[in-house]
This record gives C-alpha cells, sequence and structure tokens, in this order.
C-alpha cells in the first residue's frame, strides 16, 4: 500500500522517509547527550571531549629579603653621610642607600638617604625587583624590637626622586631617648 509516493520497505510497515526521520532524531538525541553534562560523584563533569586537566607549573614563593645592622653614636651623636654610620646594603638586585645624622641633645637625630661617590646617582633607593621594601628602626641587636617603622616605601621615597640627603626618617618620628639604633630592612614579595 502505498500513500504519496511512499514505498514501504520494511516489513512493519515504515516508509523510507519515516525510516531516515527516526534516524535523524535518533542521532539528535545522541548528540545532545554526548555534549551533556555527566555527574561524577558529587560534581559535574563536562561530557564533551573534555580531555585530562593539565596544570601549569608554578614557580615556588619569592623569600623574603632582610638586611640589618647597627648604627652607633660616637659622643651622643651619628657620624652623618662622611662616618661610620653610612649604610649601603644590596637587596638582591636593588639597594637603600642610608645614612643616620644627628645627636642626642636637642633630639636631633634622623636618617637620610645617601649618594655614594661612584653610585647611582638620585636613586638611592631602588627595591629589588618584585618586592616593596620598609625599614624598621630597631633595638641594636634585636630585630624583633620595632620602635620605629617606615611602612611599605614607595619608590621614589619622596616621589619624584632619591637623592642623597633626603631625610626620610626625620626627627619628629625618630625615636627619642636611644642611643645606638638598630635597622632593619624587609622585602616582601609583591
Amino acid at each position: 500500500m502505498t500513500a504519496d509516493n511512499e514505498t514501504f520497505d520494511s516489513e512493519d510497515g515504515l516508509s523510507r522517509r519515516d525510516a531516515l526521520r527516526k534516524a535523524a532524531a535518533i542521532g539528535a538525541v545522541a548528540g545532545v547527550a554526548w555534549t551533556a553534562p555527566a555527574v561524577n560523584g558529587m560534581s559535574i563533569v563536562p561530557g564533551f571531549a573534555s580531555a585530562g586537566s593539565t596544570t601549569e607549573p608554578t614557580e615556588p614563593p619569592k623569600p623574603q629579603i632582610t638586611a640589618q645592622g647597627t648604627a652607633d653614636k660616637t659622643l651622643g651623636c651619628f657620624s652623618g653621610a662622611v662616618g661610620d654610620d653610612v649604610f649601603m646594603p644590596s637587596l638582591g638586585d636593588g639597594w637603600w642607600h642610608f645614612y643616620f645624622q644627628g645627636c642626642s641633645l636637642f633630639s636631633t637625630e634622623s636618617v637620610a638617604l645617601h649618594d655614594p661617590p661612584g653610585g647611582p646617582f638620585a636613586n638611592a633607593y631602588e627595591p629589588p625587583t618584585g618586592y616593596k621594601c620598609k625599614m624598621n628602626l630597631t633595638a641594636p641587636g634585636d630585630p624583633s624590637t620595632v620602635r620605629y617603622t617606615t611602612g611599605y616605601v614607595s619608590n621614589p621615597i619622596n616621589g619624584i626622586a632619591d637623592t642623597g640627603g633626603w631625610v626620610f626618617i626625620g626627627t619628629a618620628a625618630y625615636p627619642n631617648g636611644y642611643g645606638d639604633m638598630g635597622w632593619q630592612i624587609i622585602c616582601d614579595p609583591i
């Protein structure tokens, strides 16, 4: 029996057109099932051509960089830019050049940037690449006893240039009543 030019090719009476429609529908359902997410335990895993996940290798965390020392007073005064209270520690690929100056009498102590002869001009402070730094004034030989901290400083410290002589710990901030003064620079990864 034929209707509208349909011929029955199967024993159950399906026309070619009906068979093609069923095959297309089965293919569509199979395609949706192939791309649908699958439940794997309590997580949902995408079901479409998912390969095993790869992770990027991670770098180990950068270590903290520190430097410390002690500025000592002679007859109640620091030596300033020309004596033994000048410090130029290297901090990885950075540096912080500074000196202690002033006297206990009249509380004129301060800490200033230092441009050493032959050193980087107008660049007495350069944090290591990828780090931020701060300076603590401490009890001599005991960096855990912090008497003053700059907090993390910007680069340049004064916003223009890190020129020698620029006082970055002034007399008002300097902790009074102490003789020698310890210092510690701490640089933490950004």
